[in-house]
């Protein structure tokens, strides 16, 4: 459900139900979804470990500096990925002789706004560790 196609319009029952699409493309459809929810629970995971150590008053250490930055490179990877699949099936679609739904790349700012804030915040939290380390030198 990522973006409009025959076989979005089809499974909600939008279209008519002699038009069934293959299922190869059921199954292509259902990887890629596969794909990207793994992708987003990887993601979820990492932030749940980065909030428990700011619970914990240990936020400044390597390990969430390495998680922030493994989160804003699997969210970058994802939309990429997103990217090439909506034009995948663009062109599989107009392969078929059925016109796309719509033409171009779907690019969504939101997404990669968060990937530079994320971006962003592992850098804070390097300097973060940094100034630790110095303060814990000279007391």
């Amino acid at each position: 459900f990522l973006f409009d196609s025959p076989l979005r319009d089809w499974l909600l029952g939008n279209s008519d139900m002699d038009a069934m699409p293959s299922m190869g493309r059921l199954a292509f459809a259902c990887a890629t979804g596969a794909i990207t929810a793994a992708a987003w629970l990887a993601v979820l995971s990492m932030l749940i470990r980065v909030i428990r150590t700011v619970q914990m008053g240990d936020p400044f250490v390597e390990a969430n500096i390495t998680r922030l930055r493994g989160m804003w490179m699997l969210i970058a990877a994802t939309e990429v990925f997103r990217i090439v699949v909506h034009s995948m099936a663009d062109i599989s679609v107009g392969a078929l002789g059925v016109a796309p739904a719509e033409t171009g790349m779907d690019i969504r700012i939101g997404t990669w706004f968060l990937v530079l804030v994320i971006a962003a915040l592992s850098e804070a939290f390097r300097q973060g560790a940094e100034m630790r380390a110095e303060q814990e030198l000279t007391i």
